[in-house]
């Protein structure tokens, strides 16, 4: 009697265990799955490290052919007075040398010949006909060199030109393989986002917690200093610096400050695309034009016309509104 007692207890425990056990255990399906979206998710973030890298490269030729650019620009700018100024003394010796004839003509004098024939003596005239020969030579001297000196500075201009277009097909290029990466980085974060929200229903069916991955997305409109309201399809909270200085942006635009238009700023186009209208507030309206070295992430810098405006402005977090 005691035995078969102790048989059922025993058979009881066994039973308890095997359905513990069953209860426990995920099923093979669900793990296999989870270790493959989970194998695909680490695929995807190697991915995203990867355009990202690639992006702080050409990031890198942005600011180098911005660079570039705005020392062109200075330049032309020098070489565009040096000429002005070339001109501006053959215009002065050009009048001079009417002034010179209309003289002559005015004291009814038949210019060098008579100047010549006016001779008292042949040493007169010796000496006459050598102090011709001097402002002739002069004159034919000071013009020869003023054509060279604007032939030179027009070859200047030109070099200048031709590298300032070679220039602006480089930021073409740049802006074009900035405009590829942001789409293909855009997508493989969409593709991350999707597997993290996957891996967190496949670990959520285990019964174990994971960290979700989750992306906020804002719409409205605004009616600030506008003369009708604008549509906004998303709001960041971004640090914002200052910077001033005319110079060229990234985009090829000049910079620029204008409280009833559209200022200058500065971002990361893998959060905001270049060109985007904006509305930051404390600042206004802007448009991203610009990139720089050291804003990436949720960073924005705000151009100023002066550095008092901008040790004014500091460092302080701002809310951006992506305009439609």
């Amino acid at each position: 009697m005691k035995k078969k007692a102790l048989s059922v207890v025993m058979m009881l425990v066994l039973m308890l265990i095997t359905n513990s056990t069953a209860l426990a255990a995920p099923s093979t399906s669900t793990s296999d799955e989870l270790k493959q979206v989970q194998d695909n998710k680490k695929a995807l973030e190697t991915k995203v490290n990867d355009l990202n890298k690639q992006i702080d490269e050409v990031m890198k030729k942005v600011d180098s052919n911005k660079k570039d650019m705005n020392k062109v620009a200075q330049d032309i700018k020098n070489t565009q007075v040096k000429l002005d100024e070339v001109e501006k003394n053959s215009k002065a010796q050009d009048d001079l040398f009417k002034k010179r004839v209309r003289s002559m003509y005015v004291n009814n004098n038949d210019g060098y010949l008579n100047v010549i024939l006016s001779s008292n003596n042949l040493s007169d005239f010796i000496s006459k006909m050598d102090m011709i020969s001097k402002v002739m030579s002069f004159d034919k001297n000071l013009i020869n060199k003023l054509k060279e000196q604007k032939q030179a500075v027009t070859n200047e201009k030109k070099v200048l030109d031709d590298k300032n277009a070679k220039l602006q097909q480089l930021k073409a290029s740049n802006e074009s393989a900035l405009l590829s990466l942001n789409k293909d980085i855009k997508a493989q974060k969409d593709l991350l986002s999707q597997a993290s929200e996957k891996e967190k229903q496949l670990v959520a069916a285990q019964n174990v917690q994971a960290p979700s991955v989750s992306v906020a997305y804002q719409s409205g409109t605004l009616s600030r200093g506008m003369s009708k309201s604008v549509s906004y399809s998303q709001v960041i909270s971004m640090r914002s610096t200052a910077y001033s200085g005319d110079a060229v942006t990234a985009s090829g635009t000049a910079t620029k400050r204008d409280g009833s238009s559209y200022s200058t700023v500065a971002v990361d186009p893998r959060v905001i695309p270049l060109g985007s209208r904006l509305y930051v507030e404390g600042y206004g309206y802007a448009v991203a034009d610009d990139t720089g070295g050291a804003i990436k992430g949720n960073r924005i810098d705000l151009f100023f016309p002066t550095e008092g405006e901008c040790e004014s402005w500091g460092v302080r977090n701002v809310t951006v509104y992506v305009l439609n």
